[in-house]
């Protein structure tokens, strides 16, 4: 008899170590969950963070932050058309068209057409625009690289491999939701 109860407590001790194992596997599947939802919410903290710091220097330069960013494209790119703004920008067609006018009407900008396409016209800085954007795009450049130069050469490659595989991963989920 003796056996036989000593086989019903080991028996008893497994349920009770299987019902242990099954609840800290889910606790640590929550723990798991719980710790990548924490880490989304710092990441996107920090992204709306690394924004801002865009909008409020468009708010120190008094212009708009799309303005600025056509500035910032115009510097690297000295002639492009509103489609590549688009491309590059990731704006709509109808936001670029209302800075690019705002910048044409203010005599920052040049439109002309392009030899082959009647239709698209290419965006140049003019003298004055040329001007604002060393006081502005330039400043933002300049700084971006001091930045960036924080980082080792090894940090700043792994920061770009990664932040390249999350977006990549991230429009791949985004394209399963409806």
């Amino acid at each position: 008899m003796i056996i036989g109860s000593s086989a019903k407590a080991l028996t008893n001790v497994r349920k009770q170590t299987i019902i242990a194992i099954i609840y800290f596997q889910a606790k640590g599947e929550n723990n798991l969950k719980n710790n990548v939802q924490e880490q989304i919410i710092k990441f996107n903290r920090l992204f709306k963070q690394y924004n801002d710091i865009y909008r409020s220097a468009a708010r120190n330069f008094n212009m708009p932050e799309l303005a600025l960013w056509i500035l910032y494209v115009l510097r690297e790119k000295s002639k492009c058309t509103q489609k590549d703004l688009v491309d590059l920008l990731l704006q709509p067609k109808q936001s670029i068209h209302s800075a690019l006018r705002t910048l044409v009407k203010d005599g920052y900008v040049l439109l002309e057409y392009t030899k082959n396409n009647r239709k698209s016209k290419y965006i140049q800085l003019t003298d004055k625009g040329i001007a604002l954007a060393k006081n502005t795009a330039d400043q933002i450049v300049q700084a971006e690289n001091t930045a960036f130069l924080a980082l080792t050469d090894s940090e700043r490659k792994t920061f770009i491999k990664l932040f390249e595989h999350l977006t990549s991963a991230l429009r791949e989920e985004m394209r399963k939701v409806k």
